[in-house]
């Protein structure tokens, strides 16, 4: 596919305690502390000088989508006219550790910034524990009500449906299955976020390590028909879920075969029959 984006470039969520979230994403999760300020921490899983950020200041939990260049940020800003844009100050774009970009609401509350020339590291990323992590992969969002929110991702933004599972949306902006899921819920905001690792033995093996932190499992291990990605999710900090994946399917495919609509059950979103504790895993039928 063709596209304006770079990247799905990082996550923003709102903690109560930033020294509870900082060890659970570094002790827990396996992501490695990357610079920090009074009210805020941030957390690096590849080159990108970070993927997750904690605050707890009044900025609001947000996505970003990331350009190559100006006039990329300037055609979005064109397209996204109907929903208000606002461009990043300066003291907001050196905080966000951007040259610029721009800030949006979607319909669901969470704030959506496409930013240009966000800051890369020049050193590996390495982790506290051998997570076997290799990037940031995907965001969750949990919606009320799915068609705005739907249109507002594909007709405003630009992404491009994958598949349906139920009313559950899988979006893509690049050669990944998804980088974007809508799925619906009795509440609006972030839902979670997914980090890639490099094999399924990662996934079992972070399994394991969960269980031994005593960390609850929201679903899986499993398997998801619509992207095949082998997952396991757990809950922490923000009150969102965060999961591990690998084999998630890329390449041109996707896009050829068109979008596919998948039953609105639980095996929709685990082809294994995990039981999730979260609703919005269970598809609209099995509620």
């Amino acid at each position: 596919m063709t596209s304006m984006y770079r990247d799905l470039r990082y996550l923003r969520v709102q903690v109560d305690d930033l020294d509870t979230a900082a060890r659970f994403a570094t002790g827990t999760f396996g992501l490695q502390r990357a610079d920090c300020e009074d009210d805020c921490a941030r957390f690096r899983s590849d080159a990108r000088n970070y993927a997750l950020c904690y605050s707890t200041g009044d900025e609001g939990d947000a996505v970003a989508l990331s350009v190559a260049r100006s006039e990329d940020l300037d055609a979005a800003e064109s397209r996204l006219a109907a929903h208000a844009p606002r461009r990043l100050t300066p003291q907001q774009a050196q905080r966000r550790q951007v040259k610029a970009g721009i800030s949006v609401v979607s319909p669901n509350g969470v704030l959506v910034e496409i930013v240009w020339r966000p800051l890369t590291s020049g050193w590996r990323y390495h982790g506290p524990r051998d997570a076997g992590i290799t990037g940031f992969q995907a965001v969750q969002l949990a919606c009320t009500d799915i068609a705005p929110n739907e249109a507002f991702w594909t007709e405003a933004i630009g992404a491009e449906v994958s598949d349906w599972a139920g009313d559950a949306v899988f979006l893509r902006i690049d050669d990944a299955h998804h980088r974007i899921a809508l799925y619906p819920s009795e509440r609006d905001g972030i839902l979670g976020a997914t980090w890639a690792v490099e094999s399924v033995n990662n996934v079992m093996q972070n399994w394991y390590f969960l269980q031994a932190c005593q960390q609850p499992i929201v679903h899986g291990p499993g398997r998801q028909p619509t992207s095949d990605a082998v997952f396991v999710t757990t809950s922490g900090p923000g009150g969102i879920h965060y999961s591990y994946a690998a084999e998630v399917a890329h390449g041109p495919q996707i896009s050829q075969r068109g979008p596919r609509q998948f039953p609105g059950v639980a095996l929709s979103h685990c082809a294994w029959g995990a039981p999730p504790t979260a609703p919005e895993y269970r598809g609209e039928t099995d509620r």
